[in-house]
């Protein structure tokens, strides 16, 4: 199966020690922005990471999105807009729905509102239905 993950799956997928359903899997090209963030968050405005544990972290998840597929968006922006307007979701949520469907991926999120929005259009799962393991 082929899947397209979005940032808070990759997040959930380290978070649980299930990184092997990541490798040779997809992800659209601001997903490592989105990752790193995360982190930055949990560092900056939270204070649960120490400046060395965030910048551990943010290695590791570099580089373990370093073993997935980033997809090609150019020519699928006018669709993202599209979709966007028509599902009442935002453009970049649009993006992982468009995206899946334009390369017949699974989308993967942990985001109740964004699978909502692509049920119907893509088939959807969490990483717990991935692994066959729920949290």
């Amino acid at each position: 199966m082929s899947l397209l993950f979005d940032s808070c799956a990759v997040i959930e997928a380290v978070r649980r020690g299930v990184v092997e359903i990541l490798f040779d899997q997809y992800i659209q090209p601001l997903t490592s922005y989105e990752v790193l963030n995360a982190v930055w968050k949990e560092h900056r405005l939270l204070g649960r990471l120490s400046r060395e544990e965030a910048e551990r972290l943010a290695s590791y998840l570099l580089k373990l999105l370093g073993y997935m597929r980033v997809l090609a968006v150019r020519g699928l922006e006018k669709e993202f807009f599209r979709v966007a307007v028509e599902l009442g979701v935002t453009v970049y949520d649009a993006s992982y729905i468009v995206l899946a469907r334009h390369y017949g991926l699974t989308l993967v999120t942990e985001d109740r509102r964004l699978a909502r929005a692509a049920r119907g259009v893509v088939e959807v799962a969490s990483v717990g239905d991935v692994t066959g393991r729920r949290a």
